[in-house]
């Protein structure tokens, strides 16, 4: 059910501009969008969020890997329901969806999940990949996915990389909130080579020593307007030279 991001379906003009506008609105000095602030649900959320992406990290995934599967993947698709629904406290609506009721007792169980629904979906050859699922797990089918037979057997004890696991999957999730946008449609314009240099970055300013609960909506400041003041700018100049290419071609 997850995609691989290479192959997914790209971002449409209009989803663009409504994002373009949700962070440049003229109303908005402080770009996140007007009139939201994060309330203590959304925080438990972004934590849980940041708990998952550590707990991937620690497996021995590296970020440039998990990340771009779960953001554009219907699982992290249903937690986009489920948070907003529940404020993340309810999983309720995943749990009868994948019908693995010990899903979300703990982190790793949800990597793994994510992992096997890959390799389920990549092997079926059933055009309903949903009902593949279902069918492999009432058939007591778990086998262990090739990606997580080959984790290494000591956990991932790297304090910079868990540290960054966890600011990414926090601030993935503060977005989607902050903005009302799925997690595919954050991926979309913010990848994780974004994130990762836009936290390298961070490390070195004073906020880098700020807990992140306080942060976090600057943080969303500054990501919003480097995607609008330069991103989305250097996109738009690359367009329109591939345009006078092709012109020239013509």
């Amino acid at each position: 059910m997850s995609r691989d991001p290479a192959k997914s379906r790209p971002l449409s003009a209009n989803v663009m501009r409504l994002m373009r506008l949700s962070r440049a609105s003229p109303k908005n000095g402080q770009v996140v969008k007007f009139g939201r602030s994060a309330a203590v649900p959304d925080i438990f959320s972004c934590t849980k969020q940041g708990n998952l992406f550590m707990e991937a990290a620690s497996m021995g995934f590296s970020m440039r890997d998990f990340a771009p599967k779960f953001m554009t993947s219907q699982l992290a698709g249903i937690f986009d329901v489920a948070f907003s629904e529940s404020n993340g406290a309810d999983g309720n609506g995943l749990v009868s969806f994948l019908q693995i009721p010990m899903l979300l007792k703990s982190p790793e169980l949800i990597v793994e999940t994510l992992y096997w629904i890959d390799d389920v979906v990549e092997r079926t050859k059933d055009p309903n990949k949903a009902a593949a699922i279902v069918t492999a797990y009432e058939a007591d089918m778990m086998k262990l996915p090739e990606a997580l037979e080959a984790l290494p057997e000591e956990p991932n004890r790297n304090v910079d990389e868990l540290s960054y696991a966890f600011w990414l999957g926090y601030m993935y999730r503060y977005e989607c909130l902050m903005h009302e946008e799925s997690s595919r449609m954050v991926y979309g314009v913010f990848t994780e080579e974004i994130m990762r240099g836009a936290y390298r970055k961070l490390l070195l300013s004073p906020m880098g020593n700020r807990d992140l609960v306080d942060s976090a909506e600057e943080i969303c400041a500054e990501l919003d307007r480097l995607l609008v003041d330069v991103l989305w700018p250097e996109r738009m100049r690359q367009l329109k030279k591939l345009q006078a290419k092709e012109i020239e071609r013509s």
